[in-house]
C-alpha cells in the first residue's frame, strides 16, 4: 500500500469526515479527482477520525492505492461500456447485413451503455460512503507557527 504524506486546512466537518482544501502539489498532480480552484487548490472530501476542527492545518495520509481503483471504477467502467457497445453492435449489424447505417445503432447503443455505467458507479460511491472508506485520511493537526515576516527596504529618493 502506498500512502504519501500531503497538508491541508479544514474548510468544513460533517460528522466524521472533513471538507479540506489541499494546496496542489506534484504528488497529486496527474489525478483529477479532487475540485481544482482557479487558485490552484483543491478541495476534497477526507474521513477525519482525530476531530478536527475547521481552520485546523492538518496532515493528510493519502492511500494511492485506494485512489486508483476508484479513478479505474469512474473512468474505466464507462469508457469500457462504450467500447463494448460500440462493437458489439457493429459486430452484430455486420452480420445482419444491416451495413449500410451500422453506425447508427452502434453509436446509439454505446452512449445508452454509457450513460447506464453510471449506475453501479454511484453504487460503488455509496459503498464507499456507507463504509466510510475513503482515500484520503486526516491523520494530525498541524500546530501553526509563528513565521518572521522578512525585512522590507524602502527606496528613498
Amino acid at each position: 500500500m502506498v500512502n504519501e504524506i500531503e497538508e491541508g486546512i479544514i474548510i468544513k466537518t460533517n460528522g466524521k469526515t472533513a471538507i479540506v482544501q489541499i494546496k496542489r502539489s506534484g504528488a497529486c498532480s496527474h489525478c483529477k479527482a479532487c475540485g481544482i480552484e482557479s487558485d490552484g487548490n483543491m478541495t476534497a472530501e477526507a474521513e477525519n477520525p482525530i476531530d478536527a476542527k475547521v481552520g485546523d492545518k492538518v496532515g493528510l495520509n493519502l492511500n494511492s492505492k485506494k485512489a486508483l481503483t476508484a479513478s479505474l471504477v469512474v473512468f474505466g467502467l464507462p469508457l469500457l461500456a462504450l467500447c463494448i457497445g460500440v462493437i458489439g453492435t457493429s459486430l452484430v449489424t455486420g452480420k445482419m447485413e444491416y451495413q449500410n447505417n451500422s453506425q447508427i445503432p452502434s453509436i446509439v447503443v454505446g452512449l445508452a451503455l454509457f450513460f447506464l455505467s453510471f449506475i453501479p458507479v454511484k453504487a460503488y460511491d455509496r459503498h464507499l460512503r456507507k463504509t466510510s472508506t475513503c482515500s484520503i485520511t486526516i491523520v494530525e493537526i498541524i500546530r501553526n507557527q509563528k513565521f518572521k515576516s522578512p525585512k522590507v527596504k524602502t527606496f528613498q529618493p
